[in-house]
């Protein structure tokens, strides 16, 4: 049986502290991971009332934007989709990634999505979008050993026009300086490797094992389907809501679970050759060049060094 690992592609470390919300983000160093997709329907079946209200709203979004879409009311579609997207983060602020503060930048993240909407009303299908349908469509299913499975052939078919199509979303929004915010909060690097982790996790039941290896090998995955070690943790107290948060030995960063406030707890590293203690750099990567002796040397060491 294959266990899912979430891994850091920025420090190198994996997740080991519990988690409710959807995202996924690194005890030790405070960036997204991964979303975990399970997680997210557990937040959408938490309550059937709660759920409802959303869809009841859902139903009215859905109305009066093909109305607006119909009158080519670019304004109107606007205000809906602005709208939706509010109410959508503010009904389920799990969904909202950790990256996206509130304030100003909350706004802007908002604003973006609206803006996004609008441009689709021109281009709202395309010949990426009809080979992907298509390839979806032609999957072949098969049963072995009174369990389902998809044919590899026509799977990779599919993952071939799904990357296709999501490298033209991300043209549209990254090369566009008009889009900035989504570079700062929901950078390129993680958006696809949501959507790959996506794929694995609905998938993966489905392949065989040596195919399931094949696909995890081929979109470096792999190494996310593996046991860890229990590491040690202690406690902190967040210094903007004081809840108790727990910690990793050797974590630099934890962002709270509750308000989202972003807890330093180091700001230095100790060279492994020669003990120099060296200033983190705002912008740091998991390996660093000690001032003193020029040694590279990784940040962050339990369970990987």
């Amino acid at each position: 049986m294959r266990i899912k690992k979430f891994t850091c592609y920025h420090c190198g470390a994996p997740k080991v502290n519990h988690y409710e919300n959807p995202y996924i983000v690194c005890d030790y160093c405070g960036f997204m991971i991964d979303v975990d997709y399970a997680a997210g329907l557990q937040v959408w079946n938490h309550s059937a009332e709660h759920t409802n209200k959303y869809l009841e709203m859902k139903r009215n979004f859905e109305t009066n934007s093909a109305k607006y879409l119909k009158q080519k009311n670019k304004e109107a579609y606007w205000q809906e989709q602005y709208n939706y997207w509010d109410f959508y983060y503010i009904h389920y602020p799990e969904y909202l990634p950790p990256s996206v503060p509130k304030g100003e930048k909350y706004k802007l993240f908002i604003k973006a999505a609206a803006d996004m909407a609008v441009e689709a009303m021109s281009n709202s299908s395309s010949q990426r979008s009809d080979n992907y349908n298509k390839a979806y469509q032609s999957l072949v299913y098969y049963q072995k050993g009174n369990k389902n499975f998809v044919n590899y052939i026509s799977f990779l078919l599919m993952m071939q026009a799904y990357l296709e199509l999501q490298e033209q979303g991300f043209r549209i929004v990254y090369d566009n300086p008009a889009y900035k915010i989504m570079n700062e909060l929901l950078p390129e690097k993680f958006q696809l490797k949501m959507k790959l982790s996506q794929i694995a996790q609905t998938w993966i039941p489905y392949l065989e094992d040596k195919e399931a290896d094949d696909f995890l090998e081929k979109y470096d995955l792999k190494q996310e389907y593996a046991d860890i070690e229990e590491p040690q943790r202690y406690q902190i107290i967040c210094e903007d809501c004081k809840s108790e948060l727990l910690v990793p030995k050797g974590a630099l960063v934890c962002i709270c679970r509750h308000c989202r406030h972003q807890n330093i707890l180091k700001k230095t590293a100790n060279c492994l050759n020669c003990g120099f203690e060296n200033e983190l750099p705002q912008n740091w990567n998991n390996i660093i060049t000690c001032s003193a002796c020029n040694t590279q040397f990784r940040v962050v060491l339990p369970l990987f060094g």
